[in-house]
């Protein structure tokens, strides 16, 4: 046994006995059960509690619902909770839907694009095969097989890295969150858990081979369709151009080789747009990404919402003023926060014994008096209250309260107080202005891990909290160290600190900010691998189709060369024409991109709204879609500027 000083200022003493000794010594009516269960079979989770509450003869009141947790897995099952009735648009879907509906699209557009380029490249071997009696349909099956054959050698390997892409992401994700909401005790007990669970699925196996090769063979159906329609005479004769005359005006050229490459962009309309629109996809893709690498970035958020780099906290006899003067001489220590906490419960009669108020609290409500120093008044409403009212605050003559949550029996609500801005109210004899009320659960003040108490909660300056409660002392300080301030000596001077006063505890925040960046940094890295993974799939069309261009038009920029046109000039059509299909593809992108976005914060705030313009990926996708058209231009420009002009000429494409 370890000393344990807690019990002598509380009046409670916590411990554990072994298994029946409570049967033997309490009474029947203070024995009470908290089972978890986990049901193997998850189909028919909610009969088989059903089941369970019928046998042993339990209250559907005394049944609660791991609400995350069946929700993340679909389950269904039934409660009295808002949350579990919510059966309405999920925007989170809808937002995942569209970034899969993309990557399935680029890649399905880079199969097109291959096929359609690989079908050019050999157009005279099918014109051939149709001459000496090959039909259709054959043509038809060469492309088809062609297509199977690439996925029975991409659909294991993708299989296999999807299977740890999902493993890991799982893992990260869910580092983030307390093990205790999976019903186990520690973080390897959940690896375990996700271990266990994480078996590839045949089914699921089958369906995502499926949904890829059905996408696969339609991508490859115009491909095929042209390989088919191939006229033998023409593709023999090494060209399939139809030379259209239109009527042009006359106008001024100011830029050759911009005028130029437009031109060669319109040479095959389709090819453009296929390429545009492949690389538009990764854009769009790249953006949305980013957009949802940031929904998980629950670190940030944390760190946000925590004041102070400690937690130290007494939530029995309290902390002295000459506490906080000790730690606020610490040469680590930037400012501290300090925060008083006295809840109040009704007696029989309806009455608070210990504090005296001139307005009546409903049935069921708790009163709590907080109070607040400069610091934390600063963290708290330091930008929602006027230098005046913080004054009056400072003051001891007015007061910020906090209302009650409406409770709920059926569809009846039951009666609760309600305080307003602009009234006045009496605590302990002293008469408090309110300046502002709050509702719901958001910014609510408690202490240490003690959660939400419903009632009216009335939050005031410290100077005046004596005078209200009778008490002194602070419940928790929240320090904030100087930026360089060593830890690990700050760590020894807390720890001695808290030895000081029984009951005293303490915690760091930089722990947990750590853990936390840590697993976002872990999603973050999937995120990007996912990321350049579809940017690659871009970068390949505009390999492809660029280094097609180029080598079939070989004989044409001898032609070129042979009447006067320069190297440089050579090079700057062709970069032209690369930065014509990265400024084109960017601008369509960061749209699509944007839609993405607006989608992915409306699963975060659960409405649709216009949201803040993502003007960094935007940049970044542009930069990285220009630079990556330009440099799949110049390689294979560098190779055929280097070829002599008769060379060029005599060339069969």
């Amino acid at each position: 046994m370890k000393n344990n000083y807690l019990g002598y200022t509380s009046g409670t003493v916590t411990g554990v006995v072994g298994e029946g000794t409570a049967e033997q010594l309490l009474p029947e009516s203070y024995i009470y059960y908290n089972v978890d269960i986990r049901t193997a079979d998850k189909k028919n989770f909610q009969a088989v509690v059903d089941d369970i509450n019928k046998e042993l003869n339990i209250h559907e009141l005394d049944t609660s619902y791991n609400i995350v947790y069946l929700n993340a897995l679909g389950i269904s099952y039934t409660a009295n909770s808002e949350d579990t009735h919510d059966k309405g648009f999920s925007f989170m879907t809808v937002a995942g839907i569209l970034v899969g509906s993309l990557i399935l699209l680029a890649a399905g557009l880079v199969i097109y694009n291959i096929l359609k380029i690989s079908v050019s490249k050999r157009i005279k071997g099918y014109g051939t095969l149709r001459a000496i009696g090959g039909e259709k349909g054959q043509l038809y099956q060469i492309v088809v097989i062609e297509v199977i054959l690439l996925c029975l050698i991409g659909l294991p390997i993708g299989m296999f890295l999807g299977f740890l892409s999902a493993r890991g992401i799982l893992e990260a994700a869910t580092s983030l969150v307390s093990p205790e909401l999976f019903l186990v005790q520690d973080a390897s007990e959940l690896k375990t858990l996700i271990a266990e669970n994480s078996s590839l699925n045949g089914t699921l196996l089958v369906l995502s081979g499926a949904i890829t090769l059905a996408f696969a063979l339609f991508a490859a159906l115009p491909a095929a369709r042209s390989a088919a329609r191939v006229s033998p005479i023409m593709a023999m004769s090494g060209t399939n151009l139809k030379i259209r005359r239109r009527k042009r005006k006359t106008k001024k050229i100011h830029n050759f080789e911009a005028y130029y490459a437009r031109l060669n962009l319109k040479r095959n309309k389709g090819r453009t747009a296929i390429t545009i629109l492949s690389l538009v996809m990764s854009i769009t893709v790249f953006i949305a990404l980013q957009g949802f690498s940031a929904l998980l970035n629950a670190a940030s958020d944390l760190q946000d919402n925590h004041l102070g780099d400690y937690q130290i906290t007494n939530e029995s006899i309290g902390l002295t003023v000459d506490d906080l003067n000790t730690l606020r001489k610490n040469e680590a220590v930037q400012s501290v926060a300090a925060i008083q906490f006295s809840l109040y419960e009704q007696n029989e009669n309806g009455l608070l014994d210990e504090i005296s108020l001139e307005f009546q609290l409903k049935p069921g409500e708790t009163f709590q008096v907080v109070g607040l120093n400069d610091e934390y008044w600063n963290y708290f409403m330091g930008d929602q209250l006027s230098g005046e009212q913080l004054g009056q605050l400072k003051s001891g003559n007015a007061c910020i309260v906090r209302n009650p949550i409406p409770m709920s029996y059926g569809e009846d609500v039951l009666e609760f107080t309600n305080i307003e801005a602009g009234e006045s109210i009496c605590v302990a004899g002293m008469e408090l202005d309110v300046l502002k009320t709050l509702d719901g659960y958001d910014g609510y003040l408690g202490i240490g891990n003690g959660g939400f108490t419903n009632g009216v909660q009335v939050i005031v300056d410290d100077a005046i909290y004596e005078h209200l409660t009778g008490k002194n002392t602070y419940s928790e300080f929240l320090p904030t160290l100087n930026e360089g301030a060593d830890r690990k000596n700050f760590d020894t001077f807390i720890e001695a600190f808290c030895d000081r006063t029984p009951g005293t505890t303490f915690l760091s925040y930089e722990e947990t900010d750590q853990q936390l960046k840590e697993s976002f940094a872990q999603i973050q890295m999937l995120a990007w691998g996912l990321i350049l993974f579809v940017g690659l799939i871009g970068i390949l069309n505009i390999i492809n189709t660029v280094y097609t261009n180029i080598h079939t038009r070989v004989t044409e920029i001898g032609m070129q060369r042979a009447i006067g046109m320069s190297v440089g000039s050579l090079y700057k059509t062709f970069l032209w024409e690369g930065a014509y299909y990265g400024i084109i593809a960017s601008v369509i992108g960061s749209v699509l991109g944007y839609v993405c976005t607006i989608f992915i914060e409306a699963a975060m705030s659960d409405t649709i709204q216009l949201v803040a313009i993502p003007v960094l990926p935007i940049f970044e996708a542009t930069l990285l879609a220009v630079g990556a058209c330009l440099l799949a231009t110049a390689i294979p420009l560098r190779k055929i500027s280097k070829m002599s002009i008769v060379d060029s000429i005599e060339t069969v494409e």
